[in-house]
């Protein structure tokens, strides 16, 4: 049996990290993927990229055996995907982690086994990267690159990017890409606001269908709205509801934890992007002596961002805030 009292090999953790590697699943797979499973990744970012949707023009009319040349298929519409820097940092006490490997998982169900250094350093790598994965999930739609040293800092989410083109003039209502509900969702008035914002999105999103990403506890006041509306005979079951009401199963509902306002956004998985460089990298955990013999010391880094593709009218729709003072 390995000697468990002795302080980690930092060149065999390294060894068995590489060695199974492809077993260890990279940080937007895990925990992070319950909000990622809903955008579109674009790998290969190593600094920015230019994304360009194009909105379709006007080619066809009728023929009279001349060319006029004053038709074109489309206009392009431009934004940037921006990625940054990004790093898991560890510098911990190892006994504690030995312990939980053994204690809690290793001898889970098993007889008589070895718990081996692989084994162990085997799951302390895929440990690492679960943690950060669970930290990336409520940073896609909150985050802010701005000064400061956390997470929440290192580059724009979802939310931030909604916000600066609310306040650049992108998103108004006047396009008709933000809806404006008049007053805080209730569970009172959430099914009646959301049937509105629906109903007046572009036809060719009602025809295809979109998503409306929103908060649990929207979700929650959806389903009290749901089951007030249905709390007669025949019942039905209103709890979890995952396609709006009214829209012919086009408009899906999906409820994130990571968004905690009252925003809603009715988009669809295409439109939402993230970018990162090689998925290599975001599992790729490496260990290095700090000079401290008591404590583990790991790294991981890689690149990260979201973008919104376009925020014309014919792909997305964004609700007005009124759980701020700015109702933005």
């Amino acid at each position: 049996m390995a000697d468990l009292t002795q302080p980690i090999d930092i060149s065999s953790f390294n060894q068995v990290a590489k060695k199974y590697q492809k077993e260890i699943k990279p940080v937007h797979m895990l925990a992070a993927a319950a909000v990622l499973q809903y955008m579109t990744p674009k790998s290969g970012v190593r600094n920015s990229l230019v994304l360009t949707k194009m909105d379709k023009g006007s080619v066809s009319r009728k023929y009279d055996g001349t060319f006029k040349g004053d038709k074109t298929v489309g206009t392009p519409e431009q934004r940037t995907l921006n990625v940054y820097p990004v790093v898991a940092e560890i510098s911990d006490e190892p006994e504690k982690y030995r312990r939980t490997f053994i204690d809690e998982i290793y001898t889970e169900g098993v007889a008589g086994g070895d718990a081996t250094g692989h084994k162990f350093m085997k799951w302390l790598a895929n440990f690492i990267v679960q943690v950060a994965s669970e930290e990336l999930y409520y940073a896609i739609w909150q985050a802010k690159y701005q000064t400061g040293d956390t997470l929440m800092d290192s580059f724009d989410g979802i939310e931030t990017i909604i916000a600066a083109a609310i306040a650049n003039g992108e998103i108004t209502t006047a396009k008709n890409n933000l809806y404006d509900p008049g007053a805080e969702f209730t569970s009172a008035n959430i099914g009646d606001k959301l049937k509105e914002m629906w109903r007046g999105a572009h036809p060719v999103m009602r025809e295809r269908g979109g998503t409306m990403y929103l908060s649990q506890d929207m979700g929650d006041m959806y389903d009290d709205w749901y089951q007030t509306e249905h709390d007669k005979p025949p019942m039905v079951d209103t709890a979890g509801q995952t396609t709006l009401e009214g829209s012919n199963g086009k408009c899906k509902l999906v409820r994130l934890a990571c968004i905690d306002n009252q925003r809603v956004t009715l988009t669809d998985k295409s439109n939402l992007k993230y970018g990162f460089d090689k998925p290599g990298d975001m599992k790729n955990v490496k260990a290095f002596n700090s000079g401290n013999p008591y404590t583990f010391d790991a790294f991981m880094k890689y690149v990260f961002g979201t973008q919104i593709e376009s925020v014309n009218y014919r792909h997305f729709r964004t609700s007005k805030r009124y759980d701020t003072a700015s109702g933005s």
